[in-house]
């Protein structure tokens, strides 16, 4: 067995996600690339793992939010090329520059500042135009796009590679304004090849539109939330294609019999109306484990459901073991995963914390060992 380092870990099997990787490819048709979004540490599963499998799966580019992430890829020895997906700070575009990034760009001072800066290095700096059509978020608006875009190409150094756009509302399968974010998406790129705008590679369709809007596909789509085994939307039949790539798990610490009329945890938020008996795991809102599991969680032992009961602390959880006697100090706990015939899902944990998947994710901590299975 292998030996634990830490309270909790999280086993990430690259296998489901290399296979998660190709069946992206396959739903866009086997032509557009992808870019693997693995950004905010590849939503909790481990930066530089993920980003090597994605490299050698033969990815467009890898997504990343921020500079350290993309630093972190460099210096994992990763020379795939990197998009940064979000603007940096006007201060780390050297940086930017050095790394050789493309760039998403949404700001004409930016580009004129990436410029000066490229041509002081004697370099070329790739950068993907993005366009708001509808995210309220950044980019150029639409109406404004294809101007701005004259305006970049003129300046040195700078290499117009992509045209991007995103969609707040894929997971709606045949959403109206959805489809005519799309329409109006492909409208603009037929403006910017009519004014002569160089660009090779034009994406728009992340993980949901990626399975309900077959026209979002252009030359690359960017899936992330898909890549790591979630069905972005409704429930679908086709969920079962992917595999599941993470599974959180840890151990009971200690076992104690209360009795009836006790309370659990702070704030004394249960009581127990019967003599009870009680796991303890080490494991918390601090691990990312969320505090709003109070009462309302469940995790699994020996094969059943067992809930949380009292609230969730920053560093150990409580939970009711009254229905399974021979629980004993050392046994395992699934926080997320299958045990047996049952399986709790990070979505089914979403819904217990009134949030989304994304924020389950990305919020297991860095103190929780990540553990790396793959076949040979």
């Amino acid at each position: 067995m292998m030996p634990w380092k830490s309270p909790s870990r999280a086993m990430v099997d690259l296998n489901a996600y290399r296979h998660n990787l190709r069946l992206a490819r396959r739903l866009a048709g086997g032509t557009a690339g992808v870019i693997a979004v693995i950004k905010a540490n590849a939503y909790g599963h481990g930066l530089a793992p993920l980003g090597r499998v994605a490299a050698a799966e033969g990815c467009l580019m890898l997504g990343v939010a921020t500079v350290e992430e993309a630093a972190a890829l460099r210096q994992a020895g990763i020379s795939a090329p990197v998009l940064l997906m979000v603007s940096p700070h006007l201060d780390q575009l050297d940086e930017v520059v050095r790394l050789d990034l493309r760039v998403g760009l949404s700001d004409l001072e930016m580009a004129v500042r990436l410029g000066e800066i490229a041509e002081r290095l004697d370099r070329v700096v790739r950068v993907h135009i993005k366009v708001d059509t509808g995210m309220g978020r950044q980019g150029f608006h639409e109406s404004e796009a294809v101007d701005a875009m004259r305006r970049v190409a003129r300046i040195a150094r700078l290499d117009i590679e992509g045209i991007a756009t995103h969609f707040p509302a894929a997971d709606l399968p045949d959403d109206p304004e959805t489809h005519a974010q799309i329409r109006r998406f492909r409208q603009l790129l037929r403006e910017a090849a009519q004014a002569g705008i160089p660009f090779t590679c034009a994406h728009a369709a992340n993980s949901a539109a990626l399975v309900h809007y077959a026209d979002s596909v252009f030359d690359a789509v960017r899936p992330g939330l898909f890549t790591y085994g979630i069905w972005p939307g409704p429930p679908s039949p086709n969920a079962g294609l992917l595999e599941r790539v993470l599974r959180w798990e840890t151990r009971v610490i200690q076992v104690r019999d209360l009795d009836a009329g006790a309370s659990i945890g702070y704030g004394r938020t249960y009581r127990a109306q019967s003599p009870i008996r009680i796991a303890v795991i080490p494991v918390g809102y601090a691990d990312g484990y969320p505090h709003a599991l109070s009462n309302r969680g469940e995790v699994l032992i020996r094969g059943q459901r067992c809930p949380v009961r009292g609230s969730v602390c920053m560093d150990q959880t409580m939970v009711d073991v009254t229905a399974l006697p021979e629980v004993r100090q050392g046994d395992p706990v699934t926080l997320i995963g299958e045990d047996g015939a049952d399986r709790i899902t990070v979505e089914e944990v979403a819904r217990w914390a009134g949030t989304i998947p994304y924020v389950i994710l990305t919020g297991i901590g860095a103190r929780v060992e990540r553990i790396y299975t793959a076949e040979n």
